[in-house]
């Protein structure tokens, strides 16, 4: 069984989700957005060795720029859109130049990839490109939860006005994301949850 909380970090408000199997205790933690006393804290009460993974939904600086200091308190491997490599040395392209002193810099061992699954410990989630608020832009799925990232949220979309974003791609993923056969509950990279039922209903984006 799946179990997922989560940390609001930063001051840009973005949800960090820790996605835990209960079984085996195996911890995945999408887009650490700030390292502060929060998230290590709530790391350690987990237990950093259960860390099997970081994962990113895209490589904005509000949703990497904890990263480097988590990967030494855990040790855990980093996934990333391959699209976006250039944003983790490019503060123009991951808006790093907007946090005085920028942050600290990192490598992602793994690529994401479409069409692959993505096993992280006992995780397995499914991958897909949804290219629009960013390039490289990415949703993950795990039993019948959505990791939206920066591309779908509650009642909207993200914007496309910084380096890569594409107007006519966010349109695109989102009815992608939107004809999905059931339901799902989604997780944005901001903002409350929502379901994609709901979203199909209200979302002015998706009708």
């Amino acid at each position: 069984m799946i179990e997922l909380t989560h940390l609001v970090l930063g001051p840009l408000e973005t949800n960090c989700y820790f996605v835990r199997d209960t079984e085996t205790g195996d911890l995945v933690i999408v887009d650490p957005a700030w390292y502060d006393p929060s998230l290590e804290g709530k790391v350690r009460a987990a237990g950093a060795g259960h860390v099997k993974g970081i994962l990113l939904t895209h490589c904005h600086v509000d949703h990497i720029a904890g990263a480097a200091q988590l990967k030494e308190l855990t040790g855990a491997p980093l996934w990333a859109p391959p699209q976006e490599k250039e944003f983790l040395t490019d503060p123009a392209l991951s808006l790093a130049y907007m946090i005085p002193g920028g942050i600290r810099s990192f490598e992602a061992e793994y690529p994401v990839a479409e069409g692959k699954p993505l096993q992280i410990g006992s995780l397995s989630f499914r991958v897909l490109h949804t290219p629009g608020h960013t390039i490289g832009s990415h949703c993950y799925l795990i039993e019948d939860l959505m990791l939206s990232g920066d591309t779908l949220f509650f009642g909207s979309v993200g914007r496309t006005d910084h380096p890569t974003g594409n107007t006519a791609m966010i349109m695109q993923s989102v009815r992608r994301l939107a004809a999905l056969p059931g339901d799902w509950r989604v997780y944005p990279g901001h903002g409350p949850e929502t379901t994609m039922k709901r979203e199909r209903l209200i979302n002015p984006y998706l009708q």
